[in-house]
């Protein structure tokens, strides 16, 4: 999964995935909660909106909800399924939970696609591999060294 687009900044993305998060959650996503959600002021969303508008990503009237259109929804979901796998596989790794937040809110921006997907089998990998429990716990004697 990619976003293959040159207009989709980082900012693009965290409030993409911020709206997504929203609507999954509450089920209708409000410039205030965005606004707490990204720990900006809500006239700098009102502008992002504007903008996300105007690239087709979601619908918006003055004072009212936003919505996801179906490019939105769509970019939104690959960012929030590369976070989702990038988070998992720190906390897996043994990364405290508040860190692996962060560092996946990092990560999820710069990591190549085909990085993501060894990721992926890689945890697929570990789900369905019946010796792979026993090496993870062995990993992390070992990191505690």
């Amino acid at each position: 999964m990619s976003v293959d687009s040159p207009k989709i900044t980082r900012s693009v993305e965290d409030y993409l995935e911020v709206m997504y998060s929203l609507e999954q959650k509450q089920g209708s996503i409000r410039v205030k909660d965005v606004a707490k959600r990204l720990g900006v002021k809500p006239p700098s969303v009102v502008e992002a909106v504007k903008k996300l508008s105007q690239m087709d990503m979601v619908s918006y009237e003055r004072y009212g909800t936003i919505k996801l259109k179906d490019e939105g929804l769509r970019i939104a979901k690959i960012v929030n399924s590369k976070h989702k796998l990038l988070k998992d596989f720190l906390l897996l790794l043994g990364v405290d939970e508040e860190v692996a937040e962060k560092d996946a809110c990092s990560m999820e921006h710069v990591v190549d696609v085909s990085t993501i997907n060894k990721l992926r089998k890689f945890m697929e990998f570990v789900t369905v591999n019946p010796n792979a429990q026993d090496f993870i716990e062995d990993f992390h004697k070992y990191s505690k060294k």
